[in-house]
């Protein structure tokens, strides 16, 4: 009770009273509620006498214990929110918890293949395949199958090589067609002299079997490999085919020999058109002219004659346009872009309005 107060104790529970203090440290009663609470007493029995029973009035909650009430809410709160962001993360770094996907790795099948084949002039090992239920380390895996090929890529030119390995590897899945990765690690230019490995996912049922399945390479544009996905797999068609020639023929009065002849799929980075490859002929040049000889470009005067007509122009060529007096040996190369079934072409050399003749031979390519 107050220090000024004439209560010495609690009228209600007997406590002694304190200086300064307007609440009964015992039962919580207010200096205001200690007078009226005496008004209200009976009188004090006589000596000898009991006294009458007096109920008791409940204690009221100190106003100094409220203020716990106002912190305990957010406390509360706070920990529902720590304990949700705790199964959220959970839920994401792969801990098995309701409402997630579960990211353990079920069973994978494994197959080595260890085939290689040149694509747009890259060497490219399809190492080995995996097939799995899903896999849990693909963000973009499907749960009703999925296909891994662990693919090695390497550049042996001195040029990069321009590829997008979402666009030109496809997989020929029974009833679905030529399927897309979902994802390929990498990805973009592959530098001169440069190799790297990667990984392609495809959706793929598992009940397929993996001998059903065969991967394709090449764009809808570009003459296309198939590689079916067994042990050990027959990729010679795919290999460059070389051919030894002594081909001779005389244009600009020049001898020319035409030495060597080979098919590819690829040449200087790109892939053939579809339906096409390339061929690529060895030439060289003697000059016994008293001056140097000015054939010009190859590109003006070389044409190659296909089994059915056309004429087609050089692809590429490294012949020069001039050949010095004496020059014995000198030459290049100069290739074609013709169809996969020819093995016989006439080679022609001659341009229109050059006043020179014309000259002509015959490339058999036939093994």
């Amino acid at each position: 009770m107050a220090q000024d107060s004439p209560l010495s104790s609690c009228p209600r529970c007997g406590a002694p009273a304190r200086p300064g203090q307007r609440f009964c440290p015992n039962c919580g009663l207010s200096e205001e509620e200690a007078f009226s609470y005496l008004s209200v007493q009976p009188p004090q029995p006589a000596s000898g006498q009991q006294a009458p029973a007096v109920p008791v009035m409940a204690a009221r909650p100190l106003a100094r214990r409220l203020p716990r009430q106002r912190w305990l809410l957010p406390v509360l709160l706070a920990l529902v929110l720590l304990v949700a962001l705790g199964y959220i993360v959970a839920g994401f770094v792969g801990v098995p918890v309701p409402g997630f996907p579960s990211h353990a790795q079920g069973p994978v099948t494994t197959l080595t293949l260890n085939a290689t084949v040149t694509y747009a002039s890259a060497r490219l090992t399809i190492q080995r395949v995996q097939q799995a239920q899903t896999f849990a380390d693909d963000p973009q895996a499907t749960a009703d199958g999925m296909l891994r090929i662990f693919l090695h890529e390497e550049n042996p030119t001195a040029s990069p090589i321009m590829y997008n390995l979402y666009q030109c590897v496809h997989l020929l899945v029974p009833g679905k067609g030529a399927e897309a990765p979902l994802l390929v690690t990498a990805n973009g230019p592959l530098v001169p002299q440069a190799s790297r490995n990667n990984l392609l996912d495809f959706a793929v049922p598992l009940n397929l079997p993996l001998s059903k399945l065969t991967l394709r390479l090449g764009t809808a544009n570009e003459a296309q490999m198939d590689i079916p996905l067994t042990s050990k797999p027959d990729l010679s068609r795919y290999a460059p085919r070389s051919v030894t020639l002594n081909t001779q023929l005389q244009y600009f009065g020049l001898n020319w020999t035409v030495t060597r002849a080979v098919l590819a799929w690829s040449t200087a980075g790109q892939q053939a058109p579809r339906g096409k490859v390339f061929l690529t002929l060895t030439l060289t040049v003697e000059n016994t002219l008293a001056q140097t000889a000015i054939p010009g470009s190859p590109y003006d005067y070389i044409r190659l004659q296909t089994a059915n007509g056309d004429r087609i122009a050089p692809s590429y060529s490294t012949l020069p346009v001039a050949f010095v007096q004496g020059a014995n040996g000198q030459g290049g190369t100069v290739t074609f872009s013709v169809p996969q079934q020819d093995q016989q072409f006439t080679l022609i050399m001659g341009q229109s309005g050059s006043g020179m003749q014309s000259a002509s031979t015959t490339i058999r390519l036939a093994s």
